[in-house]
């Protein structure tokens, strides 16, 4: 009788900090996430339409875990700042608080076996709402209702192009033979 091989399509094992491909993976999606959206800025087509480093850190997460979405999310928003000044410092502790609520929930509902589309959106939800709790909170300034508002393309488009990134980034990178 033939032995059949057939191609499985698996994630990539939770990446731990001892791991050197933790630091790898973090830091080419830390780098992309701070490089994207100063290009697309260059273009004026970044901000709070289209949210560019959202994507880096909901992939980041999905495909390694919360801790790799975790750290990707809180350098890159910083050192995006430290280099841009973008985001600019008025939002940068909501925008930073957004992003490290999607690297975390985003990978631990992905350690929970969730598929993606619940993972995506319990992580997009989850964001937004400790944004707005946080602004809440701290009595700050600023409108994040507005921002919400004014980032629905960009949602749409995280909606429709996240999910074709990670099946893309999957099929390519994480189909092994058995």
């Amino acid at each position: 009788s033939k032995q059949m091989k057939t191609k499985v399509k698996a994630l990539p094992q939770i990446l731990k900090f001892t791991e050197i491909k933790y630091y790898i993976f973090t830091s080419v999606f830390t780098f992309t996430a701070i490089l994207v959206p100063w290009l697309l800025h260059r273009f004026s087509l970044a901000g709070p339409q289209f949210v560019p480093m959202h994507y880096f850190i909901l992939i980041a997460g999905f495909l390694f875990g919360w801790r790799v979405g975790l750290v990707t999310a809180v350098s890159s928003s910083l050192m995006s700042y430290s280099i841009s000044h973008m985001p600019p410092l008025m939002i940068l502790p909501e925008v930073t608080l957004e992003l490290a609520i999607y690297g975390v929930v985003i990978g631990i509902l992905r350690e929970k076996n969730l598929r993606l589309w619940p993972s995506l959106i319990g992580a997009m939800v989850a964001g937004r709402l400790s944004r707005l709790l946080l602004v809440l909170t701290l009595g700050l300034k600023t409108n994040p209702i507005n921002y919400f508002q004014m980032s629905l393309i960009g949602t749409a488009l995280q909606l429709i192009l996240i999910p074709l990134i990670i099946y893309g980034a999957q099929k390519l990178l994480f189909t092994k033979e058995i």
